[in-house]
C-alpha cells in the first residue's frame, strides 16, 4: 500500500469522466485529476469478480508502480486483462503509459 499521506481520498476522488488528463495502453487506465495530490489503484468488480482476485491484482500494480517515478495525483484502472500479465510486463506496460502521461 501507499503510505496513508499519498493516497486518494474519497470526497476528492474523480469519476473517469470527470477526471483531468486521460491516458490509456492496452491493459490500464490512467486518470491525473485537476485537483488532488494522492495516489489510488481501482480495481473494479467488471475487472475481477473474486475480491481476492481484485486484491491481488490490486498489490501487484501497486508494487510495479513504486519502482516508477509517479505524478502527482495518478489514479490507475486496471483493464480486465491485465491480471493475465507477468511482473516485467505489467511493469513496462506502466512505464509505457507513464511516459504517455508527461
Amino acid at each position: 500500500m501507499f503510505p496513508r499521506h499519498h493516497r486518494a481520498r474519497r470526497a476528492t476522488f474523480p469519476t473517469p469522466r470527470t477526471a483531468g488528463k486521460r491516458v490509456s495502453t492496452a491493459h490500464f487506465l490512467a486518470l491525473i485529476p485537476t485537483e488532488g495530490s494522492g495516489y489510488a489503484v481501482v480495481v473494479s468488480k467488471k475487472v475481477a469478480r473474486l475480491s481476492v482476485t481484485r486484491h491481488r491484482l490490486k498489490r501487484r500494480v501497486i508494487a510495479a508502480l513504486r519502482a516508477l517515478n509517479l505524478p502527482p495525483g495518478l489514479i490507475v484502472y486496471p483493464r480486465a486483462t491485465a491480471g493475465q500479465l507477468d511482473s516485467a510486463t505489467m511493469q513496462g506496460e506502466l512505464e509505457e503509459l507513464l511516459s504517455k502521461l508527461s
